[in-house]
């Protein structure tokens, strides 16, 4: 809003940015005022301890102990691990003699390095991560959601927010915190710890840490190595944290972050070593950036808290709460990630849910494709709300231009509306400071104007059906069309072979998973034998029942053909490869690989 005179900047690759981000982009990579890493960069924090840094969201760091090499993290994908592992041989030829995971997040690319030691003669790798990374990873690719049947929902909204939909160059480039998602470089963890437990690797004693270590998942190792006064974790970040991500996720509760930073400080350690941050040497430097990192989010908690004892609904907490001079202009809590006035909202939901005591907007609301026609109505017309929303284009008022804009593409989605649309979120995404943010605008912004596909669920990974069959049968459930169904009752066995059993009673218009089938009251009306890569197949919408009986690799075992086919027809397709732009692009590119 107000944002006609603000000026735009290019930087190195031309993206357009405001000054805020230009000023920040062009700090010294050794300034104190930069608090990540965000170029391919090796800073070495100690004598045998390396920080590895990346233009990507996150960090490897490397410790020499007596017998090898301690790597805490490997990176996001292949490509990451790729680099991460040429830095490290840049400054050490020993051998790995671990891999840590801090969490979930960042598991996809071990295999380079274990690839690359197997070279080296060097097969014996401890893989050490938190008690239920390995089975969470499996289920959900590393985006758990509250209810799994919808993580892929969570993964394609992470490419959104991650810049995998804008370019390298020009004006709507991507230029930091970028990650491509991948699922194939993971290894599992061979050794898993808990909290307290004291290891000996590589020749050093490590302490490791899980318990309260609240965060961004359930499953966060925090390692203190005492003979460095050395601590590796996931809890400080190099800018103001995501209380609330836009990909969605649990409910990240600052008390829990707050916990944790006061666990580090409480170890006193003089090496600190963080996942998103640059990493410190020093115990006073260290002291000072985790005070002020849980003073930023102890102030916007209180500060939301306050304001809801005062009646503030989300949307006013959304601008009430501002950080003070003093911690707005703290390095570690910039906000070129996480913005702050998005916090708010979502601690106030998590304790209320989405019903602010707005009886109209919150309670009971219009169903959005009815308020966009009468508020283009009330308007004056779709002319007149064209021109309102250009006018305040012109005034440099975007978010009302783009917010009059939705409720025209919403009414008509006419290439006139979803360029008008596109023209203010482009602005406001030049003008965040945030990257998440300016993903999110950016991405709607080029598919608005049809220059890309955005995603809105991602087929299953095979490996991961494969390693949870009942699961991914299970989920298929909440795929049942209701009118269709509402007079069936019918069950259906799945034979996977090797004891794996599993059962789907459709029960007029709900479906119920059954996991053991040897019940009195499990007798099946309808049974088939497939394997394993025949349900990915139809979970992810690629074939149809009837081709797959065609080419006899599931077989009718108790029913008709016809009653199989009828069966699979109750249920509705997620994915539609044929109409789908997004689906058909993906599609492209894994024929091509």
């Amino acid at each position: 809003m107000g944002a006609k005179s603000t000026p735009l900047f290019e930087i190195h690759n031309g993206a357009k940015v405001a000054k805020p981000t230009l000023d920040y982009w062009s700090l010294p990579e050794d300034s104190p005022a930069r608090t990540s890493y965000d170029d391919d960069f090796v800073d070495e924090v100690a004598d045998g301890v390396w920080t590895f840094g990346s233009h990507s969201l996150v960090n490897s760091h490397a410790v020499l102990g007596p017998e090898g090499l301690i790597i805490y993290d490997t990176g996001d994908n292949l490509a990451d691990g790729e680099k991460f592992y040429s830095l490290l041989r840049s400054v050490s030829d020993a051998p790995i003699r671990a891999i840590i995971y801090s969490h979930e997040h960042y598991v996809a690319d071990a295999k380079v390095f274990v690839d690359y030691e197997a070279e080296r003669g060097n097969t014996d790798i401890q893989i050490i991560a938190h008690s239920n990374l390995n089975d969470s990873f499996a289920r959900t690719g590393g985006v758990a959601a509250a209810h799994p049947e919808v993580s892929s929902v969570l993964y394609a909204r992470s490419a959104q927010q991650f810049n995998l939909y804008l370019p390298d160059e020009g004006p709507d480039s991507r230029y930091k915190n970028t990650i491509i998602p991948a699922v194939g470089g993971f290894i599992p963890a061979n050794t898993t710890v808990v909290h307290g437990q004291t290891l000996t690797v590589a020749g050093l004693d490590l302490v490791f840490y899980t318990d309260g270590i609240g965060t961004d998942t359930t499953n966060q190792v925090l390692v203190w190595i005492p003979s460095k006064k050395l601590v590796m974790n996931n809890v400080l970040w190099g800018w103001f944290p995501n209380i609330y991500s836009a990909r969605g996720g649990r409910y990240r509760d600052p008390n829990g972050w707050m916990y944790a930073l006061d666990f580090i400080r409480d170890l006193k350690p003089e090496i600190l070593l963080s996942t998103h941050s640059n990493s410190l040497n020093g115990a006073e430097q260290i002291e000072t950036r985790l005070q002020n990192y849980r003073d930023g989010l102890a102030y916007v908690l209180d500060q939301t808290l306050k304001g809801i004892l005062m009646g503030q609904s989300p949307d006013e907490l959304r601008y009430s709460v501002e950080l003070p001079a003093r911690l707005k202009n703290a390095p570690i809590l910039v906000q070129n990630y996480g913005e702050v006035a998005n916090m708010p909202p979502r601690i106030y939901t998590a304790i209320f849910g989405q019903f602010d005591r707005n009886r109209t907007e919150t309670l009971n609301k219009l169903h959005p494709a009815e308020e966009a026609g009468r508020m283009i109505e009330a308007m004056g017309g779709e002319a007149a709300a064209q021109q309102k929303a250009e006018q305040a284009y012109e005034d440099g008022d975007y978010l009302w231009s783009a917010q009059i804009a939705g409720y025209l593409v919403v009414h008509n989605n006419s290439a006139e509306n979803r360029q008008i649309k596109a023209n203010a979120l482009r602005q406001m995404a030049y003008r965040t400071t945030s990257t998440n943010s300016r993903s999110w605008y950016l991405s709607e912004a080029l598919e608005l104007e049809g220059k890309t596909a955005v995603i809105t669920a991602t087929p299953a990974d095979a490996a991961s059906v494969q390693t949870n069959l009942g699961d991914y049968v299970n989920y298929y459930r909440v795929r049942i069309n209701p009118e269709r169904s509402a007079e069936t009752n019918q069950l259906l066995a799945l034979d996977f072979g090797q004891d794996q059993r599993f059962g789907l009673r459709i029960r007029e218009s709900l479906v119920d998973f059954i996991g053991d089938l040897s019940g009195t009251n499990t007798t099946p009306d309808l049974a088939i034998s497939l394997s394993a890569e025949d349900w990915t197949a139809i979970y992810n919408n690629l074939t149809t029942i009837d081709d797959l009986i065609d080419q006899g690799t599931v077989k009718v075992t108790k029913g008709s053909r016809a009653d199989i086919v009828g069966w699979f027809a109750m249920f509705d397709p997620v994915y539609d490869w044929e109409n789908d732009p997004a689906l058909r692009a993906l599609q492209a590119q894994m024929t091509a690989q």
